[in-house]
């Protein structure tokens, strides 16, 4: 808990949903409870809650943030 993360953004993985150098590595979160084995509950820098648990496979683990 309290790890820097990116979440994958499923809704434009699909081929034709993003251009080619578009980033599919959503904003950065912090993680703020870990729900089940692999299934985490995510927090925005700015204090809000993320409205879904998030699958740990969706996520990124970042160490810095360049501002």
């Amino acid at each position: 808990m309290g790890d820097l993360v990116l979440k994958w953004d499923k809704s434009h993985e699909e081929k034709g949903k993003h251009t080619k150098f578009q980033s599919l590595w959503i904003k950065p979160f912090v993680v703020c409870d870990k729900i089940f084995h692999h299934t985490y509950c995510l927090k925005s820098l700015d204090g809000k809650m993320d409205s879904l648990p998030v699958s740990g496979q969706d996520l990124k683990k970042i160490f810095s943030i360049a501002i």
